[in-house]
């Protein structure tokens, strides 16, 4: 049996999407790395696995169609986020007018949302919620014939009927995954711009986050997992860690394959600092220029002091807001004091800083906080500064207020891009004000002339410069130039 992970181009005609978070359109791609995971997975029992990356590529959806004209693929498989729905599917029906006997696969945390929507005929199956496992022995019972339709985990349509099994259960120890073969995709349309180094790849060491920031949407795979544990149990589901030992050697794994730079793509990188010291001790010697995502109030002298040595180039702060009722509202527990910090103790480190800032995250922000969060934003001088319009994801519990209390413009959720558009619409705080003060907060900071002349005086490199340009130049052509 051929089993194909496919990434369409875009066939909505809206744009290209972010599937590590799911909750942005793309400035620039990084490797799916559940899709890698899965993938991995299933090599040893199949005759062929493949992933197409069409996306990242830049291949037209013509390309897409002669590929589809000349493939032989079994089994299509295809990670869907909230923006991306609409494009799978397209892409689905593309295939089946070539293939109809072929059989589909959609997983990620739109197919584990909205179930129905995928399921029009019996070609399609869903795997919900965490994935490996479940796509494993779905895709061992396609191969032989088999009956699967006793596996836990997996959304069909039989007899005319949409039939959702129990949810399996999650995967206790993240360490008996194998490390994701990284020579199944092809990684050579993949950078991150505020990396320097190249062939670039992307790591999770960790799964969940003990927050319970009521917004938030985590990385697209913790997001799956979050969203099936909670319609079955009610509440988040509890964080999994690799061991410090299995970090280390992934990313020895890495440096072995060539690569130079990872973006570690967890929701929250540091949990202790006893296992981050370790984890940095390990990969110091790789010779790997890395980033991650962190909380502000977890960063320790110790801590970024050792994540510099071990080759860190960056750190992303969820800061959201540094008006305290503001933070206290979206249940973020934490100060603005904890980012002023973690972004001084960075910065002796060596360490460079991305904020991010939401806007509109709660009834409790005005135009008054958020122009107080645009002067510290100022003030601290950040190498990068990412601003968005919170958005009502789906399974959140801003979600649930926002439908209850009709604070979503269009009445519900609608994809659209957070950096750029709002559905959020308050009496005091409109729409389309909260679309103004986004542009401005964007252009006020990234075209002052001291943050180019610091930014152009970093660069070390000609590759380096045309990444940076390419990704800041696709941001003000989308965000700006283009409507």
């Amino acid at each position: 049996m051929k089993v194909s992970f496919i990434i369409p181009p875009v066939l909505d005609n809206t744009a290209n999407v972010d599937r590590c978070f799911g909750c942005n359109y793309n400035i620039y791609f990084l490797p799916l790395l559940p899709v890698l995971y899965s993938a991995t997975m299933i090599k040893g029992d199949v005759e062929s696995v493949s992933i197409t990356d069409f996306a990242a590529l830049g291949r037209s959806a013509q390309e897409f169609k002669d590929f589809i004209a000349a493939d032989n693929s079994d089994v299509y498989v295809f990670y869907t986020v909230f923006l991306s729905q609409n494009t799978d599917l397209a892409a689905r029906q593309l295939i089946r007018a070539r293939h109809p006997h072929a059989r589909f696969i959609f997983f990620g945390p739109q197919a584990t949302y909205a179930a129905p929507s995928f399921l029009d005929a019996e070609d399609t199956v869903l795997v919900r919620g965490e994935p490996e496992f479940v796509m494993q022995e779905l895709i061992r019972k396609l191969a032989c014939g088999a009956d699967f339709t006793a596996i836990r985990g997996i959304s069909f349509r039989h007899g005319g009927a949409a039939v959702d099994n129990p949810p399996a259960p999650l995967i206790s120890d993240i360490d008996s995954l194998p490390i994701p073969d990284r020579a199944l995709l092809d990684h050579s349309p993949y950078c991150n711009p505020k990396l320097s180094r190249l062939p670039h790849t992307a790591a999770l060491t960790s799964r969940g986050c003990f927050g319970q920031c009521w917004y938030c949407v985590p990385n697209s795979l913790s997001y799956a997992r979050e969203i099936e544990y909670k319609k079955y149990l009610g509440h988040k589901p509890p964080a999994r860690l690799h061991s410090a030992r299995r970090v280390i050697d992934e990313f020895r794994a890495i440096a072995g394959q060539g690569f130079k730079s990872v973006s570690i793509i967890d929701d929250q990188f540091i949990w202790d600092e006893a296992r981050t010291i370790e984890i940095c001790r390990g990969i110091k010697d790789l010779n790997l220029e890395w980033s991650c995502l962190c909380r502000p109030e977890k960063i320790s002298r110790e801590v970024a002091e050792a994540m510099a040595e071990a080759g860190c180039g960056y750190v992303d702060l969820g800061t959201e807001s540094f008006d305290e009722n503001v933070l206290a509202s979206i249940k973020k527990n934490m100060s603005p004091g904890d980012t002023k910090e973690a972004v001084e103790v960075l910065r002796k480190a060596g360490i460079e800083v991305e904020i991010n800032i939401l806007l509109g995250a709660t009834p409790v922000e005005t135009e008054a906080s958020i122009k107080k969060t645009l002067r510290e934003v100022r003030r601290l001088n950040a190498d990068y500064v990412l601003f968005s319009i919170a958005n009502p994801f789906p399974g959140t519990e801003f979600y649930q207020a926002a439908k209850a209390q009709g604070w979503m413009y269009y009445g519900d959720y609608v994809p659209v891009d957070p950096a750029k558009s709002s559905i959020i619409s308050y009496p005091h705080l409109s729409k389309k004000r909260l679309e103004q003060l986004l542009a401005h907060a964007y252009l006020s900071f990234y075209l002052n002339p001291a943050y180019l002349v610091r930014q152009v005086l970093k660069i070390r490199s000609f590759s380096e410069f045309k990444s940076k340009f390419r990704a800041f130049a696709n941001f003000m052509y989308k965000n700006f130039i283009k409507k």
